[in-house]
């Protein structure tokens, strides 16, 4: 039946993202800033701090030089995260909308009434 087509197509779709979400190893919000500091003598330092907002406030965590890597790549894991979370919410609002209609009966309109004078 096409309902169940559809229903069906709609799992699979969804699966897939699902899929997708739990294969991402590591996923961490916010951004990688590099920071720079003077010392004395005039040399520079450059350090690293994660960055991310959390209940409405800025946060910032130092990131060991030999963490970088594994840093970058969660920060990359949770931009997918982030993007796929957001298709598979655009995907739902779709297939709400498009079974709503599907399971809408059509109304049958009453022959008009002619108006008296």
């Amino acid at each position: 039946t096409p309902i169940r087509t559809l229903v069906i197509r709609r799992l699979r779709r969804s699966s897939r993202r699902l899929g997708a979400i739990a294969s991402i190893p590591r996923a961490v919000q916010g951004k990688i800033c590099e920071m720079h500091k003077t010392l004395a003598g005039g040399k520079t330092a450059t350090y690293y701090n994660l960055q991310y907002w959390s209940h409405g406030k800025n946060h910032s965590v130092h990131i060991p030089r030999e963490k970088l890597d594994e840093f970058r790549e969660a920060v990359e894991g949770g931009m997918k995260l982030r993007s796929l979370v957001t298709e598979l919410g655009e995907s739902d609002v779709q297939d709400i909308l498009s079974s709503a209609a599907h399971l809408k009966k059509k109304s049958r309109k009453s022959p008009s009434r002619e108006r008296r004078a």
